[in-house]
């Protein structure tokens, strides 16, 4: 059973945003110290959709792939109320950028105060301001 989107974040689940230019696995990418930091869903939505948004005149298409949640919607329809339904369930996300130089991973990855090696997120509703920290 799924727990509901309040059980996570009294888990205090938080999201691990990198920006890679290799294809990468969650477990090697806990190893490295994330571009950001995002508190609650609508953060790390917001955060994929603006990094997104910021590549877009490079991109020749952009990719998305929730890794473990369900099929994937049509990028030209996709919006960030559907990341943000995903990151609440727990699920990671990614998107691919393909451009003419080459290819740009984006990873949110979902890890809770025990599997989080930098640091002890404070509960989400403490974190009114945005819910981003960029380290």
């Amino acid at each position: 059973m799924t727990p509901s989107p309040s059980a996570w974040y009294d888990l205090a689940l938080h999201w691990h945003a990198h920006v890679d230019l290799r294809a990468s696995c969650s477990r090697s990418r806990r190893r490295r110290r994330p571009v950001a930091v995002l508190f609650t869903p609508q953060a790390a939505a917001a955060w994929l959709a603006g990094t997104v948004q910021r590549y877009r005149s490079e991109a020749v298409t952009v990719r998305h792939n929730p890794a473990t949640g369900p099929a994937p919607v049509d990028s030209k329809s996709r919006d960030s109320c559907g990341d943000h339904h995903l990151l609440a369930l727990g699920y990671p996300l990614d998107a691919l950028i393909l451009t003419t130089s080459g290819e740009l991973y984006l990873h949110l990855d979902p890890l809770g105060p025990r599997e989080c090696p930098y640091h002890r997120p404070e509960r989400s509703e403490r974190h009114n301001s945005g819910g981003n920290h960029v380290l």
